[in-house]
C-alpha cells in the first residue's frame, strides 16, 4: 500500500468518526445558527405587539428624557436601569433594559418597550435569567443552545471543542473529495438518475465542497469567541490589543442634579458628530457615567457599536472615548469575529449566506450517515 493510499485511509477513518459522533451536534448547532442569523427580525415578528409601533404620518421622536421617564415610572422600586437602546427602524420600539437583583443575589434582566413617537410604554418582558433558561424569549433560548447546548456558560468549551474537531475534519473532507482521475467536474455535481447510494455520495461531496469555506469561517469565528482569552492572546501577536475602555467616573457637584440623556448625547455628538445613536449605557451608582454609542454606517457590527463616549453625568464633560477608526489590526480582528459569524457584516446577503451555511451540516450529516450505512450493508456477508 502506497503512502498516498495509507494517508487517504487514515483521513477517511478520522473524517468518518468525527462526522458520526460530532456531526449530529454540529447539525443542531448549525440549525440554531441559521435561525439566529435573523434573530432580531424573528424576535420582533414573534413579539410584534411588544416590539412594533405605528409610524405617524409626520414622524417625530420624543425626547430621550421623556421616553426614559415613562420607562422608569413602570419599573419596580428595586429595578436598576441599565441601558436604553434606540429603535432599529421606523416601526420599532425603543427599549429600556433594567435589572432586578433578589435577596439571594439572583439577577433578572427585563426589557420595557416604549413607543418613541408617543413616549408610552407598550409592554415589558423578562429577557434573561441564567438559572431558568426556558423563562426567556425563544430567541434567547436558541442563543443559549447555540453556544452552550443549554448546559450553562461554563460548559461552552464543549461546543468549542466539538467545533475544533469539525474544523479539522473539513480539510480532510476536501482532500478525500479530490477526484482521482483529475476530472474536477465530477465532484461538483449530483447524478440524480443514479442509485440512492450514489445520490447520497454525490450530495455529500457537493455540499461539502460548496460550503467548505463558509463553514470554516463560521467554525473559526465561533471557536474564537468561545475561547476568548486565547483569541485575545493570538490577536496580540498581530499587534497591540488594548483592554476594554475605562470610561472613568463622574464627579458629583454639590447641589446639582445629574444631566439628562439628551444632554449626554449632545456631549457625545461633539466627539462623533455623525452616526446613528445606537444605545446609552446608564450610570451605575453616584459616580457612574453615561456611555453613549454612535454607530457608523461602515461598522461591520450592527448588534453593538465600538464608537462610544463616556460622559460625566453631572457636568456633561467627555471623559473617555472609544473609536474603532483607530483600532489596531488585532483589535479590528476581534471586532469582526461576531459580525462575520452571524453574517451581519454584509447585510441581508451575509445573513442569508449564514442561514444556508447553517443548514449545510445537517445535509452533510444525513448524507454522510446514509453513505456510512450503505457501506456497512455492503460489507455484510450474504447467506
Amino acid at each position: 500500500m502506497g503512502r498516498n493510499e495509507l494517508g487517504r485511509k487514515i483521513f477517511l477513518a478520522t473524517h468518518r468518526i468525527i462526522g458520526l459522533f460530532a456531526g449530529a451536534i454540529v447539525a443542531l448547532v448549525g440549525l440554531s445558527g441559521s435561525m439566529l442569523a435573523f434573530r432580531e427580525d424573528i424576535d420582533e415578528w414573534l413579539n410584534a405587539p411588544l416590539m412594533r409601533v405605528e409610524t405617524p404620518a409626520r414622524p417625530s421622536l420624543r425626547p430621550l428624557d421623556e421616553i426614559f421617564a415613562a420607562a422608569t415610572a413602570e419599573m419596580p422600586a428595586e429595578g436598576r436601569p441599565e441601558r436604553i437602546t434606540s429603535p432599529r427602524h421606523a416601526r420599532a420600539a425603543a427599549i429600556v433594559s433594567y435589572m432586578v437583583e433578589t435577596d439571594d443575589l439572583d439577577s433578572y434582566f427585563h426589557q420595557l418597550f416604549i413607543d418613541p413617537y408617543t413616549a408610552k410604554v407598550i409592554g415589558s418582558r423578562l429577557y434573561s435569567h441564567g438559572d431558568d433558561v426556558f423563562s426567556q424569549p425563544l430567541v434567547q433560548i436558541v442563543m443559549a443552545f447555540h453556544w452552550t447546548l443549554l448546559l450553562g456558560a461554563n460548559k461552552a468549551y464543549l461546543v468549542g471543542a466539538i467545533g475544533v474537531l469539525v474544523f479539522f475534519s473539513i480539510p480532510m473532507g476536501l482532500y478525500l473529495w479530490r477526484p482521482r482521475n483529475s476530472d474536477w467536474r465530477l465532484g461538483l455535481k449530483i447524478k440524480w438518475g443514479a442509485s440512492p447510494e450514489r445520490i447520497a455520495y454525490d450530495a455529500h461531496r457537493s455540499v461539502g465542497v460548496y460550503f467548505a469555506i463558509p463553514l470554516l469561517v463560521m467554525l473559526a469565528t465561533g471557536i474564537a469567541m468561545i475561547f476568548k482569552p486565547t483569541t485575545h492572546s493570538l490577536a496580540a501577536l498581530i499587534s497591540s490589543v488594548r483592554p476594554e475602555p475605562d470610561y472613568g467616573k463622574s464627579t458629583p457637584i454639590p447641589g446639582q442634579e445629574p444631566i439628562g440623556l439628551d444632554a449626554a448625547v449632545a456631549s457625545a455628538d461633539k466627539v462623533f458628530p455623525t452616526g446613528r445613536l445606537h444605545w446609552i449605557l446608564l450610570p451605575s451608582g453616584e459616580d457612574g457615567v453615561y456611555v453613549v454609542g454612535k454607530q457608523s454606517q461602515n461598522e461591520p457590527n450592527r448588534t453593538k457599536t465600538f464608537r462610544n463616549v463616556g460622559v460625566d453625568r453631572y457636568s456633561g464633560r467627555v471623559l473617555q472615548a472609544q473609536d474603532r477608526e483607530v483600532f489596531t489590526a488585532g483589535e479590528t480582528l476581534l471586532e469582526w469575529l461576531f459580525p462575520l459569524h452571524c453574517g451581519e457584516a454584509f447585510g441581508a446577503l451575509g445573513r442569508a449566506l449564514v442561514l444556508l451555511t447553517g443548514l449545510a451540516p445537517l445535509l452533510l450529516y444525513v448524507t454522510g450517515f446514509l453513505r456510512w450505512r450503505h457501506k456497512r450493508r455492503a460489507r455484510r456477508p450474504t447467506i
